[in-house]
């Protein structure tokens, strides 16, 4: 069986499943990769055969004890300096049964479990926490002579990244919260249940918002998906609830292997969205959160005896995950519910928030960025609270960074493979694009779109959940034991989705061991620690330092000994300082406020003096037309003539300046459509009329000459049109 499967890539119109093996020819789990775990984890292991009670100061003691022997409970010890005891408990009770009937006893305060204390182990006991040679090399288990099931077992990823020197020094805190935006979480899952974030304020189940934040019985985090199951002619963006987790549903194969009851967040069987891959979401939020944060060195089962250590090794061993659910089974979602999730994550205080999903902003109009604005200001609102936004760079292979990894104020991941090289599938930076210099240098619209770092994203193996149509296939191809929702584990295979938790994951981290970290620090330790790769496209090339395929490198844990001086902060890149832009009343997530095609810094340094905001000797940052003559301040730069001055203005079309707009125009603007001429900044400034927009110019023309901006100048040399 060929081992890469399948893989993932979140977007809100289609799931970008480039596979080596159709899903909709053969689901991902059959066959002898899958590994199901039927056992009950626990968070903590906890003592079998005794539990704590603290009894009232003024009880009987002896009478106390006198009484519980009734219940067949009989004391053991006391904890020293307290008024807490130990109590044995019959031979076959289950701790927590017992602990239910004992705090009905008179003179109990409460009574508890009697967690086990454990030494966290490095490296950790996990079985699937393994490092093979090559992860692309197959056997299967039970045909290939001497292949056993973990011989297919590989969580790679963690040894090429020097997990075991971060986990040294911290395994994270579980006052760190790592929020997954995805398809939603198994919450009961044996590797996650314990990490799983609970809502302080809310009480499970009784149908009330009782901390008053709009969603009710959030008790695990929240679903914005709701019951919507990917078909864009019936969902609806109003679809919510408070349960983010895949749960199993009634389905009897038995007697209609095609009928399921259930929450929709296991999919449905069908393939709602017409891509011919019915319910390929649902795993996905699920894999994503166990890389970033699965329990590690835990054990799988209450009874002493077996001591059996469960499932995969997380980055953060102890980080708290917040699902939070805005994506379909499908694998689609609205951008409205999207942004619904940053604000509720950023809301109920995740510290990080992992954002593997996206979209190419070339596939929208022309308005592009327009179009996602209630994503983008969703985003900067969070980073503005002080959470770090993780997002993976996308899986076209091309150079274009998806948005919202795109943004500035993201950590932008790519994946990697083991040989230390690009993932063929990883989308990268456009080439002429230069780091934090707060300028769109490419100029696709888009300022600092660049990666920040590549992470193993290809033969991932992580924690899994059925859908229902995976249910359905395995039980026609006579495996009785999949149901919709089954906890399991697989090789979830490639994309840049599993590897942004990786970094997600590391976050977590150095929050843990630094909770005041700004993203400047946190961007600074991972691209600095990063292991620069000279030859990521494995064409001979000598890559040195930051380069468009793998930004600043490969991901390597490294946790510092301090965080670095970055001295005044600058979110934006753009060279002001986020105090200054405070005081100036500009947005320090934002290079160019206004839009008007100058940044902000530029307009502050219009003077030469960039320290402060002069009114007459500045172009306005605040304004897109400072004079108000109807052009904007950066088309007036580049057109050289004065943004402060109305009087100081051009004649659109004009491409030689003369005053007015002639058959010399006419001439020039054929020869630059013909590709015959190459117009200068200051000529396109002027003659880039197309398209018109209510009878004017747009405010931002393209960059580009064409026969549209020919038309357009001839009929107004000719008198046909006024602009």
């Amino acid at each position: 069986m060929n081992r890469k499967l399948l893989c993932l890539s979140l977007v809100f119109t289609a799931l970008l499943v480039p596979v080596t093996q159709s899903m909709a020819a053969r689901p991902a789990h059959v066959g002898p990769l899958k590994i199901i775990k039927s056992g009950l984890a626990t968070s903590a292991r906890i003592a079998p055969r005794h539990i704590l009670v603290k009894l009232d100061a003024a009880t009987d003691v002896p009478a106390f004890f006198q009484h519980a022997k009734k219940q067949g409970l009989y004391q053991q010890g006391r904890v020293y300096g307290s008024n807490w005891y130990t109590l044995t408990i019959p031979a076959q009770a289950s701790p927590r049964a017992v602990i239910a009937r004992t705090r009905q006893l008179p003179g109990v305060v409460t009574a508890t479990v009697d967690p086990l204390v454990r030494l966290d182990q490095i490296p950790p006991r996990d079985p699937l926490y393994r490092d093979d040679t090559d992860p692309n090399i197959d056997c299967i288990p039970g045909i290939d002579a001497g292949c056993e099931e973990l011989d297919v077992v590989d969580q790679w990823g963690l040894f090429k990244v020097n997990a075991e020197n971060a986990w040294n020094i911290t395994t994270g805190s579980t006052s760190v919260v790592i929020a997954v935006l995805d398809s939603g979480v198994d919450i009961d899952h044996d590797d996650l249940i314990g990490n799983i974030w609970v809502n302080p304020g809310e009480t499970d189940g009784d149908g009330i918002d009782n901390d008053g934040n709009g969603v009710v019985d959030d008790y695990y985090g929240a679903d914005f998906a709701g019951d919507n199951v990917g078909d864009p002619l019936t969902d609806v963006a109003s679809s919510e609830d408070g349960n983010p987790d895949i749960p199993m549903g009634i389905w009897d194969p038995e007697v209609d292997i095609f009928t399921f009851v259930g929450d929709p967040s296991v999919g449905d069987g069908i393939d709602n969205d017409g891509d011919g891959l019915p319910d390929l979401g649902v795993f996905h939020g699920t894999a994503v959160a166990a890389l970033a944060a699965a329990m590690t060195d835990n054990l799988a089962v209450e009874l002493p005896s077996d001591y059996e250590y469960e499932g995969m090794a997380g980055v953060c061993w102890n980080c708290k995950i917040m699902p939070v659910r805005m994506i379909n089974a499908e694998g689609g979602g609205f951008s409205s519910d999207a942004a619904s999730a940053i604000y509720y994550a950023t809301y109920m205080g995740a510290d990080v928030l992992n954002l593997s999903w996206g979209f190419d902003l070339d596939s929208l109009d022309a308005a592009g960025e327009e179009d996602v604005a209630v994503i983008t200001e969703a985003i900067n609102y969070a980073v503005r609270q002080g959470v770090i936004v993780v997002a993976s760079s996308g899986n076209s292979g091309g150079e274009a960074v998806r948005f919202p990894a795109s943004m500035p104020s993201t950590l932008a991941v790519g994946a990697s493979n083991w040989l230390d090289q690009r993932s063929v599938f990883s989308s990268y930076a456009p080439a002429t694009e230069i780091p934090d210099n707060g300028v769109d240098d490419d100029g696709n619209g888009r300022i600092d779109d660049v990666l920040d770092v590549l992470a193993p994203g290809e033969a991932i193996w992580s924690s899994y959940v059925y859908s229902v149509f995976e249910a359905q296939y395995s039980y026609i191809f006579g495996d009785l034991e999949t149901k919709p929702g089954l906890d399991a584990y697989e090789n979830v295979s490639q994309g840049t989705s599993f590897a942004a938790p990786l970094v997600s994951g590391y976050v977590g981290l150095l929050l843990s061991q630094f909770p005041d970290a700004t993203l400047g620090q946190i961007r600074e330790v991972i691209r600095s620690n990063a292991v620069d790769i000279l030859d990521p496209e494995d064409v001979g090339s000598n890559l040195i330092g930051y380069d468009q395929y793998s930004g600043f490198g490969r991901l390597r844990m490294v946790i510092p000994a301090s965080l670095p001086d970055l001295g005044p902060l600058d979110g934006d890149g753009d060279g002001l300082s986020d105090t200054l832009e405070e005081m100036v009343g500009t947005d320090p997530l934002n290079s160019d406020t206004d839009g008007d095609g100058l940044t902000d810094y530029q307009e502050l340094d219009w003077d030469g003096d960039p320290s402060a905001y002069d009114v007459g000797l500045d172009t306005n940052p605040l304004s897109a037309d400072s004079d108000s003559d109807g052009i904007i301040d950066g088309i007036e730069s580049q057109a050289g003539t004065n943004p402060l001055d109305a009087a100081s203005s051009f004649v659109w079309g004009d491409i030689n300046n003369s005053g007015d707009v002639d058959v010399a125009d006419v001439l020039l603007a054929t020869r630059a459509a013909l590709g015959v001429l190459t117009l200068s900044s200051a000529q396109l400034a002027r003659g880039n009329v197309a398209p018109l927009v209510a009878g004017q110019p747009a405010s931002m023309p393209g960059d580009d000459f064409n026969t549209a901006d020919l038309l357009l100048i001839t009929s107004k040399a000719t008198g046909v049109m006024n602009f």
